[in-house]
């Protein structure tokens, strides 16, 4: 069986040059790493993980933690992370928290006697006890996506959420629309009180009033969502526009307009706050605030890497990006509006 020795002698380079080539734990040009590369292939050389992590204190392991891979939202940012993963030399290991802090818990325990290399978590809460809680549990460099933690002095990498759901609302407006309700999502998370904030400045500025009867309860849940749009339907006074803040809960409205024999844009236009491979097969094609998921996962990834190698120190920082609202078929003009 080949060593690290034979890769060495075989790629011309030195064993210490050889092994920082594979591991990626310190400066070495393109071209000795193809170098190695190629040795490796051709021996069939095989790291011991095993090894390496015990003499290292961690292992190759980069632990990511979503709220449900079911969605296909945080599928795609799983799949993202695991090929930058991939390609430095990293394994991802991906859990479902099932936005349960006491889930998350569990598995970051397990992810410690993992030796994990690092985390991305998308976290359950956004408090500062849930941030205390979480102090104590995390002993690697830590990269927050999609949502702050309040007292973690750790990256953050997420969406400008008051954007998000300002720009769908302003569009609604612009059309015509008084009576807009909003699926909102789990009170206590920043990242639903940031799009509820978003959806309030609009109709602010636009000297609109907000009828507390159109703040739809969804909790990023597809047949809470459901529910609360057919209940709003149905009633004396339905809103003639709807914003949605995420991709599960529009569904989930999708779902109510059909079993009530409604459909959009004609009885109810819809913006959603997140995209869909399949958005524009819809009838008609959906409506919706575009998330850039592929910059910000890499960028989380990215800098998890700069920590694990000691190239970054950890802070407070927040790195924000920008959404983009993409118009399809699902709004139109209010009626009697004039527009």
């Amino acid at each position: 069986m080949a060593t690290i020795r034979d890769v060495a002698r075989h790629a011309g380079v030195a064993i210490s040059t050889a092994s920082a080539a594979l591991n990626r734990s310190a400066p070495v040009s393109a071209d000795v790493i193809a170098k190695v590369e190629v040795a490796v292939r051709e021996l069939g050389y095989v790291p011991h993980g095993g090894a390496q992590s015990l003499r290292s204190g961690q292992s190759r392991l980069i632990g990511l933690i979503v709220p449900s891979i079911t969605n296909p939202h945080f599928a795609a940012v799983s799949k993202i992370i695991e090929n930058v993963c991939l390609n430095a030399g990293y394994l991802s290991m991906v859990f479902s928290s099932g936005q349960d802090s006491e889930r998350e818990s569990h598995i970051l325990r397990m992810l410690r006697q993992q030796r994990v290399a690092g985390l991305i978590i998308i976290p359950t809460r956004s408090d500062a006890e849930h941030g205390e809680r979480l102090k104590g549990e995390i002993h690697v460099p830590t990269v927050l996506l999609d949502m702050y933690v309040e007292g973690l002095a750790y990256n953050v990498v997420k969406l400008d959420n008051v954007a998000a759901t300002r720009m769908a609302t302003d569009h609604l407006i612009s059309l015509g629309h008084r009576r807009i309700a909003v699926l909102t999502g789990i009170a206590e998370l920043a990242t639903s009180k940031d799009r509820l904030a978003g959806y309030l400045e609009a109709h602010r500025d636009a000297g609109l009033a907000v009828d507390p009867g159109l703040l739809l309860k969804g909790d990023y849940d597809q047949s809470l969502a459901a529910d609360s749009v057919s209940a709003v339907m149905r009633s004396p006074e339905p809103p003639t526009a709807l914003l949605s803040i995420s991709n599960m809960m529009t569904l989930g409205a999708l779902h109510a307009l059909h079993d009530l024999g409604l459909s959009a844009p004609r009885d109810l236009s819809i913006v959603g706050v997140d995209d869909f491979d399949f958005a524009e097969l819809l009838a008609p094609p959906l409506s919706v605030v575009r998330v850039p998921l592929a910059p910000m996962a890499e960028r989380a990834i990215a800098i998890m890497l700069d920590l694990i190698a000691g190239r970054r120190r950890p802070s407070s920082q927040t790195d924000l990006f920008l959404p983009e609202l993409v118009l399809r078929g699902s709004t139109t003009t209010a009626p009697g509006s004039g527009n």
